[in-house]
């Protein structure tokens, strides 16, 4: 069951709850990629969700419950992780438009580890010469690295040279993630 306690803390001038599943981790991805949540903002056992996302949440089959109880079922199922992630480092970030031939480029210059780099490149060349990415975010933590794409339309690229690619919707933007390396 996804449960989702209410929106009480504050960050970067927000107002945030929590999203988690009882049940497994997958059932957790599948209903925040639904809500269009981005699988980088994955907390190791909850997502972060903000007022707006939390009725959204409610609206979608989540359950509310108060913080205690969300924890407690977290724990229940052996689902909690108490294990710190290091941030994510912002190494690209733009909200103009690439064709994919910059993005490949870009990659070439953002991403530190050159077999990444590679990866990403062979991914990125099985889009449509000419499509344009409208956003682009590149991030990177110790053995992994996540391209995060913005379009117009439902792009599909060849998923072979990835570990994982996520797929939401978000503000009228398909948005699609490419994920290399282990957590």
């Amino acid at each position: 069951m996804i449960l989702v306690d209410t929106p009480r803390w504050t960050w970067r001038d927000q107002i945030w709850g929590h999203l988690v599943s009882d049940a497994s981790l997958e059932e957790l991805h599948d209903f925040a990629r639904q809500l269009g949540k981005r699988r980088i903002g994955f907390q190791g056992d909850h997502y972060d969700v903000s007022r707006v996302e939390h009725a959204r949440a409610l609206e979608a089959g989540a359950v509310g419950v108060d913080s205690r109880e969300l924890m407690r079922r977290l724990r229940k199922a052996g689902l909690r992780d108490r294990s710190k992630k290091p941030s994510w480092k912002v190494t690209y970030q733009s909200d103009h438009d690439h064709s994919m031939a910059e993005v490949a480029q870009i990659v070439s210059t953002s991403i530190t580890e050159r077999s990444i780099q590679e990866r990403f490149t062979k991914t990125l060349k099985s889009a449509p010469p000419l499509i344009e990415a409208h956003g682009v975010l590149m991030v990177e933590r110790p053995n992994l690295a996540a391209l995060v794409l913005e379009f117009g339309e439902v792009l599909h690229l060849d998923p072979d040279h990835i570990d994982l690619l996520n797929r939401t919707y978000d503000r009228e933007r398909h948005v699609v993630e490419l994920i290399i390396g282990e957590e």
